[in-house]
């Protein structure tokens, strides 16, 4: 009986095993289709946008860039001396800026590496961060000009020559650093010219293909000899040069300041996006730590930190062009090592406190732990600084404290907080879900509670009092 149960047993596994492997088989000759289809889709459309690169590209004149915007001379901070209870009152606003929803671009097809992909890599750094694509030597190309036909033949041979299993590599590495569009940008030029000549035709061509196979939508110009990118971002940055096309500013982002007419290739390649300078979160480097510095609460002795950033990370700020939406320096929170380093010692000391009473610790912590200087005195123009870059320059000002306070309340209290954008001054409001006296805005159907990172000594509800009277517009920062 037992012979007769064990040849059952294995009759009923090589059953099974049967219908696994046919199940795989089938798995497989699906996937290989897929991948083959999403591959023939990507082709149709390199194909047909090639023939419409070599039609004859628009002239179109150059605007001069945006100057980053003068803000009124902000005001010194102030020192609350008087002890008074603050009174529970509805201050005023004059426009309520709601969060823009930015998304990813992606590719118009899903990208998939084939199986018999070469083991030939090319290794470049990005912000000292070692990277590996899928490149070979023999896949460098050159142009003996920059004219319709010849660029057009250039990208079908982009098109054909394994570049799609590079863009995958980028797109991976766009996750792995946590890379945000502007990010994404750097990484393909910094592969770009470092694999071809630097500032090259070339490694220009190179970069708009990535990008625009990575689903960004991008145009291509040339002035004089030389070829150019041309990017729109979902809010204004300043500093570069842009060309009017249909209503939308394309910035050049390797300006080339001896031309002031271009010619444009303006095709819409399928399922683009519009970049945006929004975070998610910090980038991630290699580190390179700075040297340690010592931040302490003036109020709350125990909340004293000993923090050190990454210097290549404060690089990555400092090339981000500055743009006029306030809530993504607040969305970049802070690198992972700084939060290591700070939030066990403001969670320790938050535990168990109210709302207001943990609200009031981070505050006093970020209006007492930094030296106070404008921007215009400490750079010379206006610059708001990302979250780990207070940590890093000697001084900060109004908005960069609001920034960071809104991060920490955020992070640490889950609450939501609000910009609050005076002429001259930002400061910040939170939605308490706590009955909190002091002064508040009303918007939207919630309270926002005002809490001033610049009124030092001021506790959560006070304003300070030149704003008292003062409409801000608030800003809505989102996820």
């Amino acid at each position: 009986m037992g012979i007769v149960l064990f040849y059952v047993a294995q009759a009923q596994n090589t059953e099974f095993d049967n219908f696994i492997q046919q199940k795989q088989q089938k798995w497989a000759t699906y996937k290989d289709a897929k991948q083959k289809a999403w591959a023939d889709f990507r082709d149709k459309l390199n194909k047909e946008y090639a023939d419409k690169m070599s039609h004859q590209w628009t002239s179109c004149r150059v605007s001069a860039a945006i100057p980053i915007p003068k803000r009124q001379e902000p005001p010194k901070p102030v020192v609350k001396t008087s002890q008074t209870p603050v009174p529970t009152q509805a201050v005023s606003y004059n426009e309520f800026v709601p969060a823009v929803v930015c998304l990813t671009p992606r590719p118009s097809q899903p990208i998939a590496h084939p199986s018999d992909e070469s083991d030939a890599t090319y290794t470049f750094s990005f912000h000292s961060t070692p990277c590996k694509v899928h490149l070979q030597k023999e896949m460098a190309f050159s142009l003996s000009n920059i004219y319709e036909n010849t660029v057009a033949e250039a990208w079908r041979y982009l098109s054909s020559a394994g570049y799609d299993i590079i863009t995958d590599d980028c797109l991976n590495y766009r996750e792995q650093l946590d890379l945000n569009d502007w990010g994404y940008i750097e990484l393909t030029k910094q592969l770009s010219q470092t694999f071809l000549d630097e500032h090259s035709n070339e490694a220009t061509l190179m970069q708009a293909y990535l990008l625009v196979q990575s689903g960004y939508k991008v145009r291509l110009a040339r002035g004089g000899d030389k070829l150019v990118i041309l990017i729109p971002f979902t809010t204004d940055i300043y500093g570069y040069s842009f060309l009017w096309l249909n209503g939308e500013k394309n910035y050049i982002l390797d300006d080339d300041k001896d031309n002031s007419n271009y010619y444009v290739f303006d095709s819409k390649f399928e399922g683009e996006r519009t970049a945006s300078m929004n975070f998610k979160s910090a980038p991630r480097f290699f580190d390179e730590s700075t040297s340690r510095k010592i931040f302490s609460s003036r109020r709350y002795p125990e909340v004293t930190a000993n923090i050190s950033t990454n210097r290549n990370l404060i690089a990555f700020y400092n090339s981000c062009p500055i743009t006029n939406d306030w809530a993504s320096y607040s969305r970049a929170s802070l690198s992972k090592k700084v939060k290591r380093a700070l939030y066990p010692i403001l969670k320790k000391q938050i535990a168990g406190k109210s709302e207001a009473d943990a609200a009031n610790v981070l505050l006093n912590f970020v209006q007492t732990a930094f030296d106070y200087q404008t921007d215009q005195e400490q750079f010379g123009y206006e610059r708001p600084l990302f979250g780990d870059e207070l940590f890093y320059y000697p001084y900060s000002d109004c908005e960069d404290r609001s920034i960071l306070f809104s991060i920490l309340v955020r992070d640490l209290l889950g609450l939501e907080v609000v910009l609050l954008n005076y002429p001259g001054h930002l400061a910040t409001a939170v939605k308490f879900n706590e009955e909190v006296p002091g002064y508040y805005l009303l918007a939207n159907g919630k309270n926002y509670v005002i809490c001033d990172p610049t009124y030092i000594g001021a506790p959560v509800g006070d304003c300070m009092p030149q704003f008292v009277g003062t409409s801000a517009v608030i800003v809505e920062i989102g996820d």
